[in-house]
């Protein structure tokens, strides 16, 4: 797994404590979310450096899990089309893009996949 924290992608991250937190401490953002909430992002600089945001973020309280590698210019339109899919299913959090409110993180892992497979996006799933 150490190869692919270097790398870019789509992931998945959700709390695992009952205990909502904000989605960026340090603005203290409100939208707030805990065990019952999904979020589908995309790690721009890397996998590794975006799970440590969370993990400082959550207190170490948060499952990070990479779900597909994507080159840095095709990660914007990958975002796009995953979003997309999920709001037709989950409802967002807040004002937040890609938090969402559900814990069936197979599900939403089943959409991003399919999604991806579905469009013309090259990707490789890691999962």
């Amino acid at each position: 797994m150490s190869e692919i924290k270097v790398k870019t992608g789509i992931y998945i991250a959700y709390p695992t404590t009952p205990e909502l937190k904000s989605i960026y401490r340090p603005k203290s953002y409100k939208t707030m979310v805990n065990e019952r909430h999904t979020k589908a992002g995309i790690a721009k600089e890397s996998f590794g450096s975006r799970e440590k945001g969370y993990v400082d973020n959550f207190d170490g309280e948060v499952v990070f899990r990479p779900i597909a590698v994507i080159a840095v210019e095709n990660l914007k339109p990958a975002e796009d089309v995953v979003l997309s899919a999920l709001k037709a299913e989950f409802k967002r959090v807040g004002r937040s893009r890609e938090w969402f409110a559900t814990s069936n993180h197979e599900r939403v892992i089943d959409i991003i996949t399919a999604t991806l497979a579905g469009s013309s996006i090259r990707h490789d799933l890691i999962i």
